[in-house]
């Protein structure tokens, strides 16, 4: 108890004030840099959706220049305004009218909240800059692992650098360090060597931390339960937020993804009729294949287009013919209306990206890390 209520005295003085102070909203100039910062992350975000969409594919994202996936047309420079040409083009490419994804303006919308959310939170501070180079690299981690399930090193090694560095540069709130330090009886003088060494430490804990749950899985399943991918990015998160507010996100992620999966698990509880429904569908569908073609390889549709066009059969057989395919392509429809989507793996076995659990976690203790530690520590004063 002596040792928590001095961790968190310690921590209080330790935790610069522009971590837990927001600005006063009613100041005109800070609502004007805020405006400015949501500007930038639009422009930010616009770019981060080509690094989303390039780099999982291992391709530049210099070169080419921006162009329609579809159609393979580059993108005019009044079509490559954020949020606002997704608007005015209603979600479609100008020249195939092809769907553009709603990842785009999602992304720009997320980097600019975040960006405008750092300067509120954090004021006109080196606080501000570090977090927001840090939400930017989060935010197209959570997207990229959304997406393919990869959490690319171009992203997660240099953010490990970038956050050590800016350890340095602008030291935070390095309480766990003092803490280990405090227990093996050394002290550092220097705010800045210890800000240093504590992103050092709480990139160090969350890697081995997952490395270790990694291997204790790996031993017993002899499956991979978890990426390389996911220990770089916690090791990045570390680098970035230290060991105290690190311990927060190794925490919270785990929880907030059995939450998912419960979840998960309550809607496919939930969903026997349209299994039903796809079951159904399946066997008609074969039924009316057993019944078309008989011939090993031919199916229904083309057995029939070929009747109709050699003349074969009787009206009647025809006739027959094509209402059993009309049947089966009713069914399939009916089962694909009911929006049935059939995973080959068994429920409890199919993979998560949890680098979007840790990312959404990390970003969330980038504005309300301090407010849940000081909560935890006042309740054993």
């Amino acid at each position: 108890m002596a040792i928590c209520c001095r961790f968190g005295n310690r921590s209080r003085a330790l935790v610069p004030a522009s971590y837990t102070i927001p600005l006063q909203p009613n100041n005109p100039v800070n609502t004007f840099f805020e405006c400015v910062l949501f500007v930038l992350g639009l422009a930010f975000g616009s770019f981060l959706n080509v690094c989303i969409t390039r780099i999982p594919r291992d391709e530049s994202v210099l070169r080419p220049r921006s162009h329609c996936r579809e159609c393979g047309k580059p993108v005019r420079w009044r079509d490559n305004i954020p949020v606002l040409s997704f608007l005015l083009l209603r979600g479609r490419c100008r020249d195939c009218r092809g769907l553009i994804p709603y990842r785009y303006p999602a992304v720009e919308l997320l980097t600019a909240v975040v960006f405008a959310g750092c300067y509120a939170w954090f004021g006109p501070t080196w606080v501000t800059v570090k977090f927001c180079v840090f939400g930017f690299l989060l935010v197209g981690l959570i997207f990229m692992d959304a997406e393919t399930g990869l959490l690319p090193h171009e992203f997660t090694y240099p953010g490990i650098v970038i956050g050590l560095g800016f350890s340095w540069l602008v030291p935070g709130d390095s309480s766990g360090t003092w803490l280990l330090l405090l227990l093996f009886h050394r002290h550092i003088d220097s705010v800045r060597w210890l800000s240093l060494l504590d992103g050092f430490v709480g990139a160090l804990f969350g890697a081995c931390f997952f490395y270790f749950s990694w291997a204790l899985y790996y031993l017993a399943r002899k499956r991979h339960g978890l990426g390389f991918g996911d220990i770089a990015l916690i090791a990045m998160t570390g680098a970035f937020l230290g060991l105290k507010l690190n311990l927060l996100v190794i925490i919270a992620a785990p929880i907030v993804t059995l939450l998912y999966v419960v979840m998960l698990a309550v809607r496919e509880a939930f969903r026997p009729r349209r299994k039903l429904a796809l079951a159904e569908a399946n066997a008609v569908s074969s039924g009316a294949d057993e019944m078309l073609a008989p011939d090993q390889g031919q199916t229904a549709s083309s057995r029939v287009a070929a009747m109709s066009a050699t003349g074969q059969g009787g009206d009647s057989k025809r006739s027959t013919m094509q209402a059993a395919a009309q049947q089966s392509v009713e069914a399939q429809s009916s089962a694909a209306d009911a929006d049935v989507t059939v995973d080959e793996a068994p429920f409890l076995q199919r993979e998560l990206p949890f680098g979007v659990f840790l990312g959404a976690c990390a970003l969330a203790t980038i504005f309300f890390g301090q407010v849940v530690w000081l909560w935890y520590l006042a309740r054993f004063r």
